[in-house]
C-alpha cells in the first residue's frame, strides 16, 4: 500500500516491508501545522519571565494563562507536546514568588512516572520561591516530613490526596492556606466510577480549603477528551472556561493499521500481536529510529522486550528496556533517567508511560492491540514525535475480534478524539461520602451537587 506523496520519506523503509506480504491494512498521513504565537493581557513578572529564556508563548498558552491568573478555572484541551504544562507552570511561579501572599500548588497526576516527568519539568526553569517534591507511595516518611514543610508545590495522586492530605489537613494547615493553584493532569482517565470518586474528592478538598480561608483555582488538561468544559465541571462542581484551540506547531505523522499475518490458512490463525509488536520494533530500531512500544498487561511487557533484545543480538538488546508497574522505585528512576537521557534505542511499556511523560527523539510508537479507548490511543502515539520531527504510530491488531473490527473505523472517522465524559455513575460513592475530616463547617460554603 503505497504512501501519499507529500508523506515523510523516513518511514518509507519499514511500511514497504509490512505491506509486502499483506500486513499493512492502512496508512494515514496526518499533515503538520504552523505555529500560532499569542501576548498575555498583562506581562508576568520579570523573574518569571527570565526564566524562559525568551521563549515566545503559543496563543492557546497566551489564552490559558490570562484566565488562570484571573481566577477562572480552566480546562486546556489541546493536542500532545503542545505545552499544556507551561500554562499553570507559570501561574504557579508567579504564586510562588508573590511578595505579599505567597501561593501553593497541588498538582494531581494519575501516575508516579508522570509526577517525576513534570518534577523535573518545573525544576529544570528554576524559578525563584518555588520548592516543589513529590508526594506519592515511594516518599519516605521523612520526605514527606520535609514536605510537609517545606514544600509550596506538591505533584501527587488522587490516591494520597484521599488517604494522606485531607484526613490530615491540620499538619498541611500552611500549605492549605495558602493554596493558590489546583492542577489536575490528564483528567480523561477520570471516567467512569473512578472520576466519579475523583469528583467527589475535589469537592471535599475545596471544603477543607475553604476552612482555612482557600478558594483555589482549577485548572484541568488532557490532549484526547471531546467535551472538556463538561468533563472539568463535573468534577470539581465549578464553571470554568474551555482552551481547545491549539496554536502549537505539529510535525506530520503517519498512522499505520497493521494486521498480523495468517499463520494457519485452514483455522485462520494468525501471528499473536505480541510477535508481531516486536518485529516492528525490531525493524525500526536497526533502522535509527528511537521506539516505544505499549502492551496491554505486564506480562506482554516483558515477553515483548525479551523478543525485541533476542532479534537485535546483544550488542543493540542491552539497550531496549521494559518498564512496568512492579518495578523497585530505584528500578523505575533507573530506567526513566536512561529513557530520558537518550540512552535507550527502545522501551517497551504498559500505560504506565502513557500520560502526558515528555520523552524526547522517540521517533516511533508501536500499540500492541487496541488499548480500549480512542482517547487512550492518541496518547499513546502522541508519545513520539514530540521534538517536531515527524513520526510514526503503529496499531497492531489483537487476537480478538473487536480490535480487528476497529483498526480500520477510526481512520475512517478522520481519527477524531473521543468524547470521554461518563463521570456521572451512581455507585461507590458511598466510601467517600462518608469519609468526613475533623474541620469546622464555613459558612457560605455550598459545594454544587455532583449531577446537574
Amino acid at each position: 500500500m503505497p504512501l501519499p506523496p507529500d508523506a515523510p520519506l523516513v518511514f518509507d523503509e519499514v511500511l514497504d516491508h509490512l505491506a509486502q506480504d499483506g500486513r499493512l491494512v492502512h496508512v494515514e498521513y496526518l499533515p503538520g501545522r504552523s505555529e500560532r504565537l499569542g501576548t498575555l493581557a498583562r506581562p508576568l513578572p520579570a523573574t518569571v519571565t527570565a526564566r524562559l529564556g525568551g521563549r515566545p508563548l503559543w496563543s492557546h498558552q497566551a489564552e490559558a494563562l490570562d484566565l488562570v491568573r484571573d481566577g477562572r478555572s480552566v480546562v486546556i484541551a489541546t493536542g500532545t507536546a503542545s505545552g499544556k504544562s507551561l500554562c499553570y507552570q507559570l501561574a504557579i511561579a508567579e504564586a510562588a514568588a508573590d511578595p505579599l501572599r505567597p501561593g501553593t500548588a497541588l498538582v494531581i497526576v494519575p501516575t508516579k512516572a508522570l509526577a517525576q516527568d513534570q518534577l523535573r519539568a518545573l525544576t529544570a526553569f528554576d524559578f525563584a520561591g518555588v520548592e516543589a517534591a513529590t508526594y506519592d507511595g515511594d516518599s519516605s516518611p521523612e520526605h514527606r516530613a520535609w514536605v510537609r514543610a517545606h514544600a509550596n508545590v506538591l505533584f501527587t495522586n488522587p490516591e494520597m490526596v484521599h488517604g494522606g492530605l485531607l484526613p490530615n489537613h491540620a499538619r498541611w494547615a500552611t500549605f492549605l492556606m495558602r493554596l493558590r493553584y489546583v492542577v489536575i493532569d490528564e483528567v480523561h482517565t477520570l471516567r467512569g466510577v473512578f472520576g466519579s470518586h475523583v469528583a467527589h474528592l475535589l469537592r471535599r478538598l475545596r471544603r477543607v480549603a475553604a476552612t482555612y480561608g482557600a478558594r483555589p483555582t482549577f485548572v484541568f488538561t488532557s490532549a484526547t477528551i471531546g467535551d472538556p468544559g463538561r468533563l472539568a465541571g463535573g468534577l470539581c462542581g465549578l464553571d470554568g472556561a474551555e482552551v481547545s484551540s491549539d496554536g502549537s506547531p505539529a510535525a506530520p505523522r503517519v498512522f499505520a493499521l497493521v494486521n498480523p499475518p495468517v499463520v494457519d490458512a485452514a483455522t485462520g490463525v494468525r501471528t499473536s500481536a505480541n510477535s508481531e509488536t516486536a518485529a516492528i520494533m525490531t525493524d525500526l530500531v536497526r533502522a535509527g529510529h528511537r521506539t516505544i512500544a505499549f502492551c496491554r498487561s505486564r506480562k506482554g511487557t516483558e515477553l515483548v522486550a525479551g523478543d525485541v533484545r533476542r532479534r537485535l543480538g546483544p550488542a543493540m538488546g542491552e539497550k531496549v528496556r521494559p518498564y512496568r508497574g512492579g518495578y523497585l522505585a530505584e528500578e523505575r528512576r533507573e530506567i526513566e533517567a536512561a529513557l530520558f537521557g537518550g540512552e535507550l534505542l527502545g522501551v517497551v511499556a504498559t500505560t504506565a508511560l502513557e500520560l502526558g511523560v515528555d520523552i524526547g527523539g522517540l521517533d516511533a510508537c508501536i500499540l500492541d492491540g487496541f488499548p480500549g479507548t480512542i482517547a487512550s490511543m492518541w496518547q499513546q502515539a502522541g508519545r513520539a514525535g514530540r521534538t517536531g520531527r515527524p513520526s510514526l504510530a503503529v496499531l497492531v491488531a489483537g487476537e480478538d475480534l473487536l480490535p480487528e473490527f476497529r483498526l480500520i473505523a477510526p481512520v475512517l472517522r478522520g481519527l477524531t478524539r473521543g468524547t470521554v465524559v461518563d463521570v456521572g455513575a451512581n455507585i461507590g460513592y458511598f466510601p467517600l461520602l462518608m469519609r468526613r475530616e475533623t474541620a469546622r463547617p464555613v459558612i457560605g460554603f455550598e459545594p454544587q451537587p455532583f449531577l446537574h
